[in-house]
């Protein structure tokens, strides 16, 4: 818990500086007052969006752990949502919250190795989603996007995709060669687990859970057509419903929603946070989204949208996940 409050202190630190940074430089006093006239609804309609963004992960979560056999409730899968929600949000880069939704996973009957694939296959398919649709929507877009300024970014976090992408493909396809090598990480686990029993005991517990991780990632991705389509299909609406908060901000405050562009500009922030600097991504996001919503908009509106964008997803993320952990630590 003390490190969890240190994260959590860095990454509103972070976060609240980088805001305060774009209000201070970009907001004008004629700016601030459009904030005031957005209509209730739009601000409902927007944290409604992003309930349903919340749902159809859960129902991701529940479909995928049916293609390898396992029922997991909705509401369970609801918990570990929000539970990942708050654990990303204060660990490096945006993705860090996947040891608490593997662990959250296997507390049942599900085994290690399902829980491991299940919540690696939803980042593949994430992966797969925006690796198709980021370069559909910058040539439908044309020049009326540039990716110069964050191109660099951009780059990292696809290396850093692409790697892990063909680390994990050898890990599945040459699942029985690592099985045999795995052993030699004995020698290593003398320095944790003293006793010789335990430590055996230990390893055949891993080599059980690899093996269970390796033949899980092939059925969903190789067995399972319905339940891969049903995946594919949630993904979509997960995504599409999120992303609309951004121009739905932009018709409250009376300006075209720009709905292509703000798509794609939000899928590149996704991809970028993926880039391990700082909690949840903070500052990073702030500021590529401020360069990227610039381009369609006056300077302190686009402030004031990046402003509105992360108090409806990453402060809504990290206010409700942590009620949700709290009472998970309270109750286990």
């Amino acid at each position: 818990m003390k490190r969890w409050k240190l994260w959590l202190t860095i990454a509103i630190a972070v976060s609240g500086i980088t805001m305060a940074l774009i209000y201070y430089f970009t907001v004008k006093p004629e700016g601030l007052s459009k904030l005031a006239e957005i209509p209730l609804y739009i601000i409902i309609i927007a944290f409604a969006a992003h309930m349903l963004n919340i749902l159809f992960w859960a129902l991701r979560i529940k479909i995928m752990a049916l293609s390898v056999g396992e029922e997991v409730g909705l509401y369970r899968c609801i918990k570990i949502v929000m539970v990942n929600l708050f654990v990303a949000a204060i660990t490096p880069s945006g993705m860090g919250g996947e040891p608490a939704r593997i662990y959250m996973l296997s507390e049942g009957k599900m085994s290690g190795g399902d829980a491991t694939a299940i919540t690696i296959g939803e980042r593949i398919i994430d992966f797969i989603f925006m690796g198709t649709t980021i370069p559909l929507l910058l040539l439908i877009l044309g020049m009326s996007i540039d990716i110069g300024a964050v191109k660099i970014y951009l780059l990292s976090a696809g290396i850093i995709l692409a790697a892990g992408g063909v680390l994990l493909l050898y890990f599945v396809l040459r699942a029985d060669k690592i099985k045999k090598k795995l052993w030699k990480l004995e020698k290593y686990m003398k320095f944790f687990i003293h006793d010789s029993t335990k430590r055996e005991k230990a390893m055949e517990k891993l080599e059980l859970e690899f093996v269970n991780f390796a033949d899980s990632t092939k059925a969903l991705f190789a067995l399972k057509k319905k339940y891969l389509a049903l995946t594919f299909i949630a993904t979509i609406a997960m995504w599409f419903v999120d992303f609309t908060i951004v121009p739905l901000i932009l018709i409250g405050l009376g300006y075209p929603p720009y709905w292509l562009f703000m798509f794609a500009a939000q899928l590149i922030i996704i991809v970028i946070t993926v880039i391990p600097v700082s909690p949840g991504g903070t500052g990073l996001a702030e500021f590529t989204a401020y360069i990227l919503f610039s381009q369609k908009l006056p300077p302190d509106i686009a402030g004031i949208t990046v402003l509105l964008w992360r108090a409806l997803t990453f402060y809504l993320n990290l206010g409700l996940g942590l009620a949700y952990t709290l009472h998970y630590i309270a109750k286990k």
